[in-house]
């Protein structure tokens, strides 16, 4: 009893405490009219405010202004706040700051003036931001600066640590452009007109470790010389080389972009190195070895600083040669134009784990003993010329994605994969490669054979397999390699048996039979196995009439059968499926109008999602209508003119024997009248 008392009075208690901080916020809310606080965070965003409010609490910290109207940072308009280290402006119609601004802000250290009109009075602006003395970071992208602009602007700010310059108009960098920013880590210039960097620009700046120079108009590097710097994305601009300085000092240098760029040759990089992550997608690269009657490519670099005039000599063949990136991960060479790689190129590249090749023009590609593949673990050889492979390796420990989609191979070692021990993910597709059996005949078979095996492979889970002429698949194909996710869509004419997936039934989750021929009884044949795990099924763009039996045991989820030719849905093989289904795709068949109770079924089950419903349409006496836009009236119709149909099939013998007697009688009359017609004519003599 007293335990029910004490627990009723806590109650009581809650709900009086939970009222009164109701009360609280409610009055918060309303004295801080168009804004509200959250703890020391004054939230005034888009709320068409034209100065900063000044009755918000003192003891706020961060206020966030952006997406109003405001013009002027008047001297006294944040005097109140002198506990503020976040303010955000951007987005607003920003033109003056008035030089005591901040006089009363000491602890700001975050201002955002994004996307503002900074460049109008950019002078008081200079001088409002001199008296932040805890000052790190400003963000001044989008408002139209120029160089001289934003120099000025941003000269001599002592503390400051990040600074954004993104989307001006600057076009020029010189060493004065960037003075005075000593304790400058990150630097952002994406989206300028940059087309000149003078040298030295950055060697004041000895904090800096990001520099972004993306989307803008750099046509070289040469002579680079930032050892400080860990990560440089100079991604989207025009460069055609990229040269550094020769040096003993040791480069800080991890990540490199250079992709979406017009190189030519291999970056010719610092000689002492940390990179671990270089980008060079979306070049013109190429290797031009094969092209030099002497195995060299000299070329001459003519740098002209002031009055002197420096030539430099380069052998490209010879330093792409001798490169060496020991601690490198990613190396990403995809969209160029490699016909292919040099021996020995990969050699100095110890600690690779990503290699992307994909979308070359590679005619042959080998890895050998004496490439140090310890922690390879992707490989993209997609959409390159390759027609055969020399894998002259005993094992690729940790490989887990191979591609070698849209190729030429019409024959793989037979063992290329069974030295991937760990090889999850394999994509063949778009080759002619057809599949061993298993086991193969004989040992003689296991060295020669063309096809591939990919039996017994207990890591493989991703298996695609389209497009690959294949005709039929070996019934023991797969066996011991516990795929969940196989596509074998895009070989028309492929017959499925009904030991194809016996092997893969329980591990199986994705099925993908897309666009090969399959007609509604050859599903029987294979889906007869019991596949107690597949929860994706596509059976898009073959030519299905009806949902065979066979899917009713399927523990779907997802189900595709767009451009088929289906008139129906069977209403059993329906509803077993809709315990399951939650996706269904089913537009380009030609549903019957009058057959839509499947359905009402269907769109009355508020689990099932049909993303393209707004597309499925059916086929009336005249057309194809939406399937929602069948009325009533439709339905009446469909009734109406099956009912005459009938009674026509019925009239129909007896019309048919009334028209013959008719026909008989016409063709009795015509026999005895036509002579007597003839003699009346021709009666009468003719005169001449």
């Amino acid at each position: 009893m007293e335990l029910t008392v004490l627990s009723i009075s806590l109650i009581l208690r809650a709900l009086v405490m939970l009222d009164r901080g109701s009360n609280v916020e409610a009055s918060l809310v309303r004295s801080l009219g168009s804004c509200r606080m959250v703890d020391t965070v004054s939230f005034c965003q888009g709320g068409r405010l034209h100065h900063v409010p000044v009755d918000l609490p003192v003891e706020t910290e961060e206020l966030l202004l952006n997406g109003n109207e405001i013009k002027t940072i008047k001297n006294r308009s944040l005097s109140t706040y002198w506990r503020l280290h976040t303010l955000n402006l951007s987005g607003n119609q920003l033109e003056l700051i008035e030089s005591g601004a901040f006089n009363h802000n000491r602890n700001l250290k975050d201002l955002n003036l994004k996307n503002n009109r900074i460049d109008l009075n950019y002078l008081e602006t200079h001088l409002a931001l001199r008296t932040l003395t805890a000052f790190t970071r400003l963000d001044l992208s989008g408002n139209r600066l120029n160089e001289v602009v934003a120099s000025y602007i941003v000269q001599n700010l002592t503390t400051l640590e990040y600074l954004s310059l993104a989307r001006n108009f600057i076009m020029r960098l010189e060493p004065s452009t960037l003075e005075g920013l000593v304790q400058l880590r990150e630097l952002n210039l994406e989206n300028n007109y940059i087309f000149e960097i003078e040298s030295g620009t950055f060697e004041g700046l000895r904090s800096l470790t990001r520099l972004n120079l993306a989307h803008n108009h750099i046509p070289c590097i040469v002579d680079f010389s930032l050892y400080q710097v860990k990560t440089l994305n100079i991604s989207h601009n025009v460069v055609e080389l990229f040269l550094a300085r020769e040096s003993e000092i040791e480069f800080q240098l991890e990540t490199l972009d250079l992709t979406h760029n017009k190189l030519l040759f291999f970056p010719l990089l610092p000689k002492h190195k940390k990179l671990k992550m270089l980008l060079l997608s979306d070049n013109e690269m190429s290797f031009y070895g094969d092209l030099m009657n002497d195995s060299s490519a000299e070329i001459h670099f003519i740098q002209i600083v002031g009055n002197v005039t420096n030539i430099t000599s380069v052998n490209l063949w010879d330093e792409v040669i001798s490169v060496s990136l020991p601690e490198l991960q990613v190396l990403d060479m995809s969209r160029n134009s490699f016909r292919y790689l040099p021996h020995g190129f990969l050699r100095g590249i110890t600690s690779l784990s990503t290699l992307q090749l994909n979308q070359n023009c590679l005619k042959n590609f080998s890895l050998t003993e004496e490439d140090p593949f310890l922690f390879l673990q992707t490989i993209d050889l997609s959409q390159n010329q390759l027609s055969h492979l020399n894998f002259n390796v005993s094992k690729l420990e940790k490989l887990n994605y191979f591609n070698l989609s849209f190729n030429k191979f019409e024959s793989v070692p037979s063992d290329l994969f069974t030295k991937m021990p760990r090889l999850v993910t394999m994509d063949l597709s778009h080759n002619n490669v057809s599949v061993c059996d298993y086991p193969l005949e004989n040992e003689k078979r296991t060295l020669n054979a063309s096809c591939a095996a990919l039996a017994h492979i207990k890591s493989l889970k991703r298996l695609y397999l389209s497009n690959c002429a294949l005709v039929t698949l070996p019934a023991n194909a797969f066996v011991g390699s516990p795929l969940t996710h196989l596509d074998i869509s895009s070989n028309t004419g492929l017959r499925l048996e009904a030991s194809t997936f016996q092997a893969v039934a329980k591990s199986l989750q994705f099925l993908s039979l897309k666009k090969n021929g399959l007609a509604s009884n050859q599903l029987d044949t294979g889906l007869q196995v019991t596949f107690s795990n597949l929860m994706t099924l596509d059976l898009s763009e073959n030519s299905i009439t009806s949902l065979h039996p066979a899917l009713k045991n399927l523990p779907l989820k997802l189900l595709d059968l767009r451009k088929n030719q289906l008139s129906s849905l069977q209403q059993d093989v329906l509803h077993s499926l809709l315990h399951s289904l939650r996706v269904i795709f089913l537009s380009g068949n030609t549903f019957d109008c009058c057959q839509l109770n499947w359905w009402t079924s269907l769109i009355n089950t508020k689990t099932l999602i049909i993303p393209d419903r707004s597309e499925v349409t059916c086929n009336t006496s005249f057309k194809l209508e939406h399937i929602d836009s069948i009325s009533q009236y439709t339905k009446i119709n469909c009734k109406v003119d099956n009912t005459v149909l009938k009674y026509f099939l019925l009239l129909l013998p007896t019309i048919l024997c009334i028209l013959t007697i008719c026909v008989m009688v016409l063709l009795s009359l015509s026999s005895k009248l036509l002579p007597k017609y003839v003699k009346a004519k021709c009666g009468s003599g003719a005169e001449y």
